[in-house]
């Protein structure tokens, strides 16, 4: 995990996170494990990969690494693909990580999400970026956004984009970038 990533999510004691799409929630956990006291409501839609057993795994892994238990802690939630069945006007930050490009429903789980986020609230959008046009997914085969149709789709549904950070990984052009989306006003 790259310091740029943290300082980028900036995460504060006493914040309230969702990530929609955590499943594994390894970022999640290795995220608390960066800071003090944040409440993360981890949210997917698969209950077969989603499991208790798997997010505590993560979390007792990311609080050996630390070397201190933690004390930011967790609620899962199930979701659908339309709805993320998180409670309304609750959260400092909703971070969405290389999951964006699988919903189904991208109209519907945005107007979800505004309602979610607190009014100066931010959505962070982590995402791998194509090569070239058309290019699909390596792990899922489903079409990748370059940046400019992330931030239409996202400018289409009532965001908008207030800064993001890029990830070259020794490469020429960006291959992976964090958006950071805002409620219009």
């Amino acid at each position: 995990m790259q310091q740029k990533e943290i300082g980028f999510y900036d995460f504060r004691s006493g914040q309230t996170i969702a990530s929609i799409g955590a499943q594994c929630c390894h970022w999640e956990a290795a995220y608390a494990a960066t800071t003090d006291s944040v409440t993360f409501y981890l949210e997917d839609i698969d209950s077969s990969k989603f499991k208790k057993s798997q997010v505590e795994f993560a979390w007792n892994y990311y609080a050996t690494l630390r070397g201190r238990p933690m004390t930011s802690d967790y609620k899962t939630i199930i979701g659908d693909e339309r709805s993320t069945s998180l409670p309304e006007n609750t959260f400092d930050k909703i971070l969405i990580i290389n999951s964006f490009h699988e919903f189904t429903f991208q109209t519907e789980m945005l107007a979800d999400i505004k309602k979610k986020l607190k009014a100066d609230g931010i959505l962070y959008v982590d995402e791998v970026l194509p090569k070239r046009p058309g290019q699909l997914h390596g792990i899922c085969n489903l079409p990748m956004l370059n940046s400019e149709e992330m931030i239409a789709v996202f400018d289409n549904n009532g965001f908008e984009y207030a800064n993001g950070v890029d990830f070259n990984y020794r490469q020429k052009n960006p291959v992976r970038r964090i958006f950071a989306f805002k409620i219009k006003e």
